[in-house]
């Protein structure tokens, strides 16, 4: 068991780091946020900022887990479970919708730029169940709610911790989200707008069916296939890190 777990913590800590880039790529687009203080260096920004995101999706992991031994929301096992027909249409059509809820905040992204925060839900679940892996959506048709309410309070917990520390931090991030002046300028907590806080809970959610994803991937492709994934992920990161540089990060010392 504990060498299952150090296997999965490894592999999370990249997969975190990968995870919160492809965010970070859609908000060259939404520019919903921005980075003020950051270290001039690049041989310490881009290092730190890796080290930095891979800190994300363990931190709800840990955080849901806790919740768990603490029998808040005690998950049940998905074994535990009859896995019901879920039809080939409806899993079809919540692909097509969670990738149309990706695509509008691209092309709108002054309307729809929440719709990030849970379109990859709907997009990669159904191919979960299909692979016959962990689904929330299978756990929901089964109403067997405890997991997807252990995540969402997971989430709503670090994104008031995030917020937390990232008010007196030297180099933070600021928002810039587009909300009319009441809702963006007064009842603030820390930088984020109150109402900016009802996208944590689902992000956690999308922290576990990517991370579920990702897994079902390394099991189902050969290792030189993934490999070239693993590859083309790394490339992707500094990628975005460079456009970063340009488009998010505001100020330098």
């Amino acid at each position: 068991m504990i060498a299952n777990f150090s296997n999965f913590f490894l592999f999370l800590l990249p997969f975190s780091t990968f995870f919160w880039f492809i965010f970070e790529a859609f908000n060259l687009r939404i520019q919903n946020w921005s980075y003020l203080n950051m270290p001039k260096e690049i041989w310490i920004r881009w290092p730190s900022t890796f080290l930095a995101y891979a800190s994300v999706v363990p931190g709800i992991f840990l955080t849901a887990n806790s919740l768990d031994h603490l029998n808040i929301f005690k998950k049940n096992e998905f074994s535990q479970f009859f896995n019901l027909e879920i039809s080939k249409f409806l899993l079809i059509f919540l692909m097509l919708t969670g990738g149309f809820m990706l695509i509008l905040p691209l092309i709108f992204p002054a309307y729809f730029f929440p719709l990030i925060w849970g379109g990859f839900i709907l997009l990669l679940d159904p191919l979960l169940i299909h692979w016959q892996k962990k689904s929330l959506i299978r756990e929901w048709v089964q109403r067997n709610w405890n997991r997807t309410f252990q995540l969402l309070l997971a989430g709503a917990v670090c994104g008031f911790l995030w917020e937390l520390w990232n008010f007196w931090a030297g180099a933070k991030w600021i928002y810039t989200i587009p909300l009319p002046d009441f809702l963006a300028s007064q009842n603030k907590i820390f930088e984020m707008p109150l109402i900016g806080f009802l996208g944590f809970p689902p992000f956690a959610l999308e922290c576990f069916v990517m991370t579920e994803f990702a897994q079902a991937l390394k099991e189902l492709l050969s290792k030189k296939i993934w490999r070239v994934l693993v590859v083309l992920g790394f490339l992707f990161s500094l990628t975005t890190c460079y456009f970063m540089d340009l488009y998010t990060i505001l100020s330098f010392r």
